[in-house]
This record gives structure tokens, sequence and C-alpha cells, in this order.
């Protein structure tokens, strides 16, 4: 091993560690954007979650004593089945549109940190490209 290929090797890791350097302080700073946005995201879906329960719960419960104090008794029955079922329906709905956002929420992070590999991948191919004598751009 010569002092010339030293130096230059030497540049090489240099160069290396000054932009694969930036390139990750800068995929870094995109990830804790990523999860701060995702933490927003969530707590503000709690809240809606939270006030929509309590929401419901209130219009339900009213609902109920309105159409206790109306209907006759033999049409009760079918009235309070049929909001029963309606509202499993909408619990099911809403339970999968959680879910999506939820998926939705965790891909950003997820697409994050593939850029970083890829990154990182890219870096170590320049790098073991132009030690093999390639000059590639």
């Amino acid at each position: 091993m010569s002092i010339g290929n030293l130096g230059r090797d030497l540049r090489k890791l240099k160069i290396w560690l000054t932009y694969g350097s930036e390139l990750l302080w800068v995929r870094v700073r995109m990830l804790r954007l990523d999860a701060i946005a995702q933490l927003q995201s969530i707590v503000v879906l709690m809240v809606l979650v939270v006030l929509a329960g309590v929401m419901f719960f209130l219009g339900f419960i009213s609902l109920l004593f309105g159409l206790n104090t109306l209907l006759t008794p033999q049409t009760k029955v079918w009235v309070f089945f049929g909001i029963a079922i309606l509202f499993l329906l909408l619990i099911l709905l809403m339970t999968v549109l959680i879910i999506k956002l939820l998926r939705k929420q965790s891909q950003f992070m997820t697409e994050t940190l593939t850029a970083i590999n890829e990154d990182i991948g890219y870096l170590k191919r320049s790098n073991n490209a132009k030690a093999n004598g390639e000059h590639k751009i």
C-alpha cells in the first residue's frame, strides 16, 4: 500500500463521511417531522373519537326517551332492535375507517426509513464502485 493510495482512500472516506452524514442528518430530521405529524394526528384522532362517543351517547339517550313516549309497545320492540342493529353496523364501519387511517399514518415513517436505507445503499455502492476504479456519478 503506497502513501498515494492511502491519501486517495482518506479523501474518499472524508467525502463519503461528509455527504453521508449530511444525508443522514436530513433523513433523521425528516423522520422527526414524520413522527411529530403522526403523533399530532393520533392525538387529534383520539380527541375526535372521544367527542364522537360523548355526542353519540347523548343523542342516543335523547332518541330513546323520545321514542319511548311516542311509540306503542308493539312498535317499540321493532324500532329499538332496528336501532341497535343500525348502530352495530355503524360501529363496524367506523372501526374499519379508523384502522385504515392508522395504517395510512404508519406508512409515512416506513417510507422515510426505506429512503434512509436506499441512501445508505447508494453510498455503499458508489464507494465500492470508486474503490474498484469506476468513476460514475
